[in-house]
């Protein structure tokens, strides 16, 4: 079942689509916190009539955050587009173009978002990357260390006013989002109650000090595995998923959360996960193995 909830905001402005560069585009309509079966969407319109950007947030899982921007105005001649949370960011993430599924519409999706500035957002990653990598379990992260986190990602969405898009590199769109403090405490609220309607105790949850782990998941694949018809037809796809961890280390469920309309590579990324990985299970701080979940993203690319 889907519900609905909205964000009261300002006096809607007009579009300056034909104002000098950058472009602002002002909210056409209210924040709408979206809780779909499988994430909490947090959505937006800006502009109007060609204007017209889509701003959806989403999340698959406490912790996982996408962006995805829909519109001409973010249409671009590049396969990447850059973008930033202004005006605490300086240095872009990246996203990758495509289309929209319904109307065909230019569109950007940028993955693994980090709501931090730049040096704790460049931290974060490095230390994501080295935690997928390496073969010796990350150290365990305190209760109080995820709570100071937090409060940084908070000031950083409060104090957030805008995101700067960039598909053109001398035309920069700008989205003028207002403060992001409210829409997110509400979108992570969201996320939170998602873990009930997966298995998950969030107030356990709330106690892990390591999380679900596993070294290398990426021997997991191999090319062998690119789906035959997919790959004779040129297609590619980036698939998202989310599985249950049990408190041996067992898939117990896998769901694919992909943006990506590709049936074939949402079931052989599942299938595999379900039948080929096993993880350390989550821990609380006295030892005590726990269930929970884990996110990660397989690409399928041809080269």
């Amino acid at each position: 079942m889907r519900t609905r909830a909205f964000v009261a905001v300002a006096a809607l402005m007009p579009s300056l689509a034909n104002a000098a560069e950058p472009v602002h585009l002002a909210p056409s309509t209210p924040w709408d916190i979206d809780y779909a079966e499988n994430s909490c969407r947090l959505i937006r319109h800006f502009g109007q009539g060609d204007d017209l950007t889509i701003l959806v947030f989403e999340s698959e899982a406490p912790g996982a955050l996408d962006m995805l921007v829909v519109g001409k105005p973010v249409g671009t001649p590049s396969d990447q587009v850059p973008a930033k949370f202004v005006p605490l960011q300086s240095k872009p993430m990246r996203g990758d173009v495509g289309q929209s599924t319904d109307k065909g519409l230019p569109m950007a999706l940028f993955s693994t978002v980090r709501l931090l500035p730049d040096e704790a957002a460049a931290a974060e990653e490095k230390e994501d990357h080295r935690r997928d990598m390496s073969s010796v379990r990350p150290r365990p992260v305190s209760v109080a260390e995820q709570a100071a986190k937090k409060a940084m990602r908070q000031n950083f969405v409060t104090n957030t006013t805008a995101i700067e898009i960039d598909p053109r590199r001398d035309r920069p769109i700008i989205l003028d989002t207002g403060s992001l403090g409210d829409p997110i405490k509400l979108f992570d609220q969201c996320s939170r109650n998602s873990l009930r309607d997966w298995g998950v105790d969030p107030d356990l949850e709330d106690k892990i000090v390591k999380p679900v782990w596993a070294p290398d998941p990426s021997r997991w694949f191999s090319s062998d595995d690119y789906p035959s018809g997919m790959q004779s037809s040129g297609q590619e796809s980036v698939v998202k998923v989310r599985v249950l961890v049990d408190a041996t280390g067992r898939v117990t469920k896998c769901t694919s959360v992909s943006h990506f309309q590709a049936p074939e590579f949402d079931q052989i990324t599942c299938a595999k996960f379900t039948a080929r990985a096993h993880f350390a299970p989550a821990e609380l701080a006295d030892g005590t193995k726990v269930p929970s979940y884990y996110v990660n993203k397989v690409a399928f690319r041809l080269r």
